[in-house]
């Protein structure tokens, strides 16, 4: 039972690193004090290197969140499910 737990946690956490990595992006752009143009930074230094395309290739990652996030409710709700099953099995022993 754990190796599934371990299998669906890595699973959920692949489904949500799409929105993970476009949140990042935001935080790192505004600490470095950079300001988007139309969803897009023309220049981010950070330093001493123009972050502008990784950045921008970050922050527009959370549209596939549109395919992954279904996919990790899904997950989420077999997770607990598998959980209540465990939980149901250790209290009748």
């Amino acid at each position: 039972m754990r190796v599934a737990y371990a299998v669906l946690g890595a699973l959920l956490l692949l489904c949500l690193l799409p929105v993970l990595l476009a949140v990042a992006a935001v935080l790192l752009a505004r600490a470095a004090g950079c300001i988007p143009d139309g969803g897009t930074f023309d220049t981010c230094r950070l330093l001493g290197v123009d972050w502008a395309e990784a950045l921008t290739t970050s922050l527009t990652l959370h549209w596939l969140g549109l395919v992954t996030l279904p996919i990790a409710a899904a997950l989420a709700v077999l997770l607990l499910f598998l959980a209540l099953v465990d939980l149901l099995r250790r209290l009748r022993r």
